[in-house]
């Protein structure tokens, strides 16, 4: 029942004080987490959708989910899980995973979660959603590896029907092999077998393992054409990526290339060229930075697709012509479509996907500029682009979006409404939330009582500027005492190449509603404003996003929207860092909170995973050379100046931040 005062309007209660029906235990990660789509065309005809989600009443397990897209006026059918009630779909590649499950039809296929290995199943059956049900058949697809988890598997293809001559079909997909030092990453190859039925469960062969890594595989629609993308230490993805293709060429075949594989039991790749991306590509171009490409796909008229960073922004560009393009194609030439924002995103997990191709030749993207997403409908015909339907309020945040005929398929969520699993029928613009009927999937507060960002822009200390989404305080209930300003919580995302959200997140309204501000700040060096804008953390990590963390909450507080005497900052991972080092730096923060946050950079560049493991070299310096700078931004060796409340939380399982960071600063901070 709503607390009003005997007018009717809200009490007037302290900022932070006020009542909200968002639970700790909620905000604490009490909702469930869709992270990733996939459309599939069922032996009917109709559309399936399945989607992924990581869910609380499961122990966090990721499930995959299904549910058949409405046609016409006809409700949207119930959402099962679709396989066993012990289902635990999780890739593990480069420890954040993604990509661990995909669909041909009604067989769907998943990495599971406790072996690494790939597991078959398909059709409706399962429990639904919030509750037991029966299990569903799942049979192994790899063998087991020599080691527990030794082999990790994302980001699978299947190949057409016909490619191979001898009748099977392939898997084509990442593979994660650790049985040495370092783990390798290739693209590898699992048969799934001939027209007389699956054989046992078999081992991958590799397709490619040129570079530290070779990963997001993509296979053109005709089977004859692989693309992947190739980096090397000691870059990110998304500092320096190309983008390679070679013929896919089979056994006993002679597809597409005229060559002979050799007598190969399996498929090999022929005539493999970079296309785009890369130092090389940067140089070609005649650009000052190399050059990412991401989001390798194929549209259906035997294209290739991707973004790169070129121009500043992630824009998508194309292939000239149909098949395997040429050597060094990606480099010359405007983008596809150049308009402000990003398509592309940093390549943290796998399986990624920002753009799609309807069946009448339109191309759907997810388009980031702001700080906000959106997603566009383009017409290379008519040269127009337009918003898609949407949930009322749109879509400001999207994790993963596909297309299959005249089908969208969204995980995101918007302002006022969480993230979700959605279709659009672009024929007649019917927006359907297949999660409706969850109560998991609910905002739990009244929609006048939701806070919603406002991208902001402020100075920073040093005359440049940086980015943040600020949410006010809200609530129908209650409002704050006149002449009062509300307290404020400065989020600091993680990464630190990554950004905030503009979306509805339990965690930000559980401060909100109780007449607390909060922050999130998009630090010099997050993506989302192009590469200009990422490049400004390069060797600056510890100082340029520590300064924009303080600016940020000394901007809010000058311009009367929040009370500066009462500030906190929180963040996690990398976001954790930055708090540590912001209340060691200012006094501008009453308290802080680090989850799993880093405080010894030393260990961190010398006690970290394959992924991460030359990431400081271009965010710091080059470890040992630069050793006296890695001490200088950690927390740890400062601990004497946290005179604010600490708040340490930590797994103890995290193969990413080890528990040592955190014991080490707790130790410290004991002594005094």
């Amino acid at each position: 029942m709503a607390d009003h005062d005997g007018t009717g309007g809200p009490l007037e209660r302290p900022f932070g004080s006020w009542p909200s029906p968002l639970s700790p235990e909620l905000a604490a990660g009490g909702a469930v987490r869709v992270s990733s789509v996939g459309l599939a065309r069922a032996a009917d005809g109709s559309t399936i959708l399945r989607w992924s989600e990581q869910r609380p009443d499961l122990q966090g397990r990721i499930v995959v989910c299904r549910s058949t897209v409405p046609d016409g006026d006809d409700p949207a059918p119930a959402s099962v899980i679709d396989g066993p009630s012990d289902m635990s779909a999780r890739s593990g590649v480069n420890e954040y995973g993604g990509g661990s499950w995909w669909a041909d039809g009604e067989q769907l296929f998943w990495t599971d979660a406790r072996t690494g290995g790939i597991v078959a199943g398909g059709g409706v059956r399962g429990g639904a959603l919030g509750g037991g049900g029966v299990d569903g058949s799942a049979s192994p697809v790899t063998a087991p590896p020599p080691t527990p988890r030794g082999w990790r598997h994302a980001a699978g293809v299947l190949t057409p029907v016909g490619a191979d001559v001898d009748g099977r079909r392939w898997i084509i997909c990442e593979r994660e092999v650790h049985d040495g030092a370092e783990p390798v990453n290739e693209i590898a190859a699992v048969a799934l077998g001939g027209p007389s039925g699956s054989p046992e469960p078999v081992e991958p062969v590799t397709l490619v393992a040129d570079g530290d890594w070779a990963a997001s595989p993509a296979l053109s629609p005709d089977g004859t054409v692989l693309a992947w993308l190739r980096w090397d230490h000691p870059d990110m993805p998304w500092d320096a990526a190309e983008l390679w293709a070679g013929r896919l060429v089979y056994p006993d075949s002679d597809v597409g290339s005229g060559a002979d594989p050799g007598g190969a039991a399996h498929p090999v790749v022929a005539d493999a060229r970079r296309v785009a991306g890369g130092r090389a590509g940067a140089a070609a171009r005649g650009v000052g930075h190399p050059i990412a490409a991401c989001l390798p796909a194929w549209s259906p008229d035997g294209h290739l697709w991707w973004c790169d960073d070129a121009e500043d922004w992630w824009h998508l560009r194309r292939s000239g012509s149909a098949g395997l393009p040429d050597e060094g194609e990606g480099d010359t030439g405007p983008p596809a479509l150049e308009v402000p924002g990003e398509v592309g995103e940093p390549r943290w997990v796998s399986g990624g996907s920002r753009f799609g191709f309807t069946d009448d030749g339109r191309v759907v993207v997810a388009l980031t500029h702001g700080g906000v997403d959106t997603v566009q409908v383009w017409d290379p015909d008519l040269g127009t682009v337009d918003a898609l339907a949407s949930p009322p309020g749109g879509f400001t945040s999207v994790e993963h979006l596909v297309v299959l005929g005249s089908v969208v398929a969204v995980a995101g969520g918007g302002g006022t409404f969480p993230t979700s699993a959605y279709s659009v029928d672009l024929r007649t613009d019917r927006v359907t939330d297949h999660r409706a009927a969850d109560p998991l999937s609910q905002p739990h507060l009244p929609a006048a009582s939701i806070s919603t960002a406002t991208a902001v822009t402020f100075p920073t200390a040093d005359g440049d500027h940086a980015h943040a989404l600020f949410y006010p305080p809200c609530s129908t209930d209650s409002v704050g005492p006149a002449g009062e300003l509300p307290p404020l919580v400065v989020r600091i995302h993680g990464g630190p190449t990554a950004a905030a959200r503009a979306e509805l997140s339990p965690s930000v309204q559980f401060w909100t509603s109780r007449g607390v501000a909060v922050v999130e700040v998009n630090y010099r060096g997050s993506t989302g404003y192009g590469r200009r804008y990422r490049d400004l953390l390069q060797g600056r990590w510890g100082v340029a996003d520590v300064a924009d963390c303080i600016a940020a909450a000394r901007w809010l507080s000058e311009q009367g929207l929040v009370d500066g005497a009462r500030c906190v900052i929180r963040g996690g991972s990398a976001g954790g860092f930055t708090a540590l080092e912001a209340t060691c730096r200012s006094g501008v923060f009453a308290a802080a909170c680090s989850l799993y946050g880093v405080t010894d950079l030393r260990a961190l560049a010398t006690d970290t995973h394959k992924f991460e493991s030359r990431y400081l070299d271009g965010l710091v310096g080059p470890y040992p050379q630069e050793a006296e700078r890695y001490r200088e931004r950690s927390p740890l060796f400062h601990a004497e100046l946290l005179d604010s409340p600490v708040l340490l939380l930590q797994g103890t399982e995290d193969p990413i931040v080890p528990p040592s960071q955190a014991e080490v600063l707790r130790d410290a901070l004991r002594r005094g």
